[in-house]
């Protein structure tokens, strides 16, 4: 975790992070190990998600590669951990799962067990025993067979880099993740249950996975009440109409006290 060149002063938490990193890794393959299968038609979602992080993966791999020929040990390691516990585990497995009891598309799993075992190999050099472990568990190995000596001509990552659309499906991707967590940020503010359903007025078309992700139908235009709450992803604004979540008078009695307060302050500043 060191920079090159740096010490660093030994602390249980940091052996405790690494401890969770494990224990975070074992549990996205039992999740994934724990999926049935259907030779069903991918969602849209599905393939939306499954677009996106070939890219991403492709990309964090060639920025690995070019880490380590710089020996930039530590940041290596902190691109392939924010890999996998932020996009892959905290949005591409959401994006993916099915509903409880349900099975998911062959393809989609297929191309998740892919992306796992391309993950292991990142962490590899890192984590050596989980790493070669979970390889072996992925799928069956003939006798002898290693992680370290794996052969890799199966994923061509300069066809995903040089595809004209990478960029751009990337940064749409962006776009989609800052509006769930703007839903989901509205949704923990006013304490309204995951289970209800929610209506999003959005500017323009948005993909399912945004209706998926933060349980809500999705309203392209129109009229938003004075009740409803707004937040803004670049220049567009979005608005999650509040009125059968909320007590108008007391938001409005909240509101009151809190301007009492700032006003009660401003009065003891000057």
């Amino acid at each position: 975790c060191a920079p090159d060149g740096n010490d660093i002063l030994f602390d249980d938490s940091l052996c405790e992070q690494g401890r969770n990193f494990n224990n975070k890794i074992w549990n996205c393959f039992r999740l994934v190990d724990g999926w049935d299968t259907e030779a069903h038609e991918a969602p849209m979602s599905d393939r939306v998600a499954v677009t996106w992080f070939t890219m991403l993966l492709a990309k964090t791999e060639a920025e690995v590669d070019d880490l380590f020929k710089k020996y930039r040990l530590s940041e290596a390691l902190m691109a392939v951990y924010k890999l996998f516990t932020d996009e892959f585990s905290g949005w591409y497995l959401e994006m993916i799962k099915p509903a409880y009891g349900q099975p998911i598309a062959r393809q989609t799993y297929e191309a998740t067990l892919v992306f796992f075992e391309r993950m292991l190999r990142l962490l590899h050099p890192f984590m050596p025993f989980i790493t070669e472990e979970l390889w072996h568990d992925l799928h069956a190995r003939e006798e002898g067979e290693t992680i370290m000596s794996a052969d890799t001509s199966d994923w061509n990552r300069e066809e995903f880099l040089s595809h004209p659309d990478c960029a751009s499906i990337l940064e749409a991707m962006e776009r989609v993740k800052a509006v769930i967590t703007g839903v989901r940020n509205i949704r923990a503010s006013k304490n309204i249950p995951p289970k209800e359903v929610l209506t999003l007025i959005a500017p323009f078309e948005m993909t399912e996975l945004v209706g998926k992700l933060a349980n809500c139908t999705i309203q392209v235009g129109g009229e938003k009440p004075s009740t409803a709450a707004t937040f803004i992803v670049g220049t567009d604004e979005f608005a999650v109409p509040l009125d059968a979540f909320i007590n108008v008078e007391e938001e409005i009695k909240k509101l009151q006290a809190d301007l009492a307060h700032q006003e009660g302050f401003l009065r003891g500043v000057m």
